[in-house]
């Protein structure tokens, strides 16, 4: 048994991405569709007990937010597609859920969140589409919009291949929206594979996990001077998210290739079982330090780590439930 393995959770499929709600009572997570989910759904789990609940589209209702949103939520549940998500706070204090969709057309679905009840309730308030080509991975809330990482081309003028993007060529970058500008492509972003993505607590600055091109960039979002720096790193990198302490943690998996892991994700096995590193890593350099790193049997390829009291869940885009890790013992924070 891997000595910082604390436990799993069960119930949920596919969990490939996870936030932490306002209180810290519950984890929402979106769960991809699969070999053995044909509908995609989000949930919440309870951090007290670990029980798991739909909350999409069970229960979820839907109101236009018409202040900020001109398209109608895409949710319609035969279609919905979950990818990337966070939880963020609207103008007016309420917290709401973003979800990257895949479905009738690429999307952030905006959820309000009311945390009130027994479970988390939802209710779509809006849907952006997103611009030209481009595909969405990963989505993280600012000011009175989001940032996401996207492939493809945001003006729709030319196709990326996935033989370009095992090449290294740079396939996309991150794209920021909100109700003022709209869609707005952010200078220094552009790099191969771009998948998770996060924004600092004082929105000064943007950061990138490149998964193919392994690497981890940070990019000023604001100001005349875009100043940018990247650095290698030794896993695919998937999404990222905030510790308590500050540090990014970074999931994704080792040892393999990108054609080698899209076989693997595109094939008829509901589990992906592939060597998984979580990683912390300093917001001002970059700089790297192991937390967790687990093999094939333990639990499926790690697409996602959040701190969640004094353990790390992991997540994961082909397998059920979360796997709850502690903190090594001389870092644990």
């Amino acid at each position: 048994m891997h000595e910082q393995l604390a436990g799993y959770i069960s119930g949920r499929v596919n969990a490939e991405d996870l936030a932490l709600a306002p209180g810290g009572e519950w984890v929402l997570t979106s769960g991809m569709t699969g070999p053995t989910a044909p509908l995609g759904r989000l949930y919440a789990v309870s951090v007290s007990n670990g029980a798991c609940n739909e909350i999409f589209p069970y229960r979820a209702t839907a109101a236009l937010d018409t202040e900020r949103f001109i398209q109608q939520p895409d949710l319609n549940p035969l279609k919905f597609r979950p990818h990337g998500i966070d939880v963020g706070l609207s103008p007016d204090g309420r917290t709401e859920l973003y979800v990257v969709n895949h479905g009738g057309y690429e999307s952030v679905e905006v959820f309000e969140v009311n945390l009130d009840e027994s479970r988390p309730a939802l209710k779509g308030i809006g849907g952006v589409r997103l611009p030209g080509s481009a595909v969405g991975n990963d989505v993280a809330a600012v000011d009175d919009g989001f940032v996401v990482s996207t492939t493809g081309d945001f003006e729709g003028l030319t196709e990326v291949s996935v033989e370009e993007a095992m090449a290294g060529a740079d396939t996309g970058g991150v794209l920021e929206w909100s109700p003022v500008m709209g869609w707005l492509a952010l200078p220094g972003t552009a790099i191969n594979t771009a998948n998770g993505v996060a924004v600092s607590p004082d929105g000064e600055w943007v950061y990138i996990g490149g998964w193919n091109s392994r690497c981890i960039r940070k990019v000023r979002r604001c100001g005349a001077e875009r100043e940018s720096v990247t650095a290698s790193v030794d896993i695919m990198v998937d999404n990222l998210t905030w510790s308590v302490s500050g540090r990014l943690l970074a999931a994704g998996t080792y040892g393999t290739s990108m054609r080698n892991f899209l076989a693997g994700h595109l094939g008829p096995n509901p589990r992906l079982g592939i060597p998984s590193r979580v990683i912390g890593v300093d917001p001002e350099t970059l700089a790297t330090e192991r937390l967790i790193d687990y093999g094939p049997d333990t639990f499926g390829a790690a697409t996602t780590a959040l701190q969640v009291g004094r353990e790390i869940w992991v997540g994961t885009a082909r397998d059920q439930g979360l796997a709850r890790f502690r903190f090594p013992t001389a870092i644990r924070r």
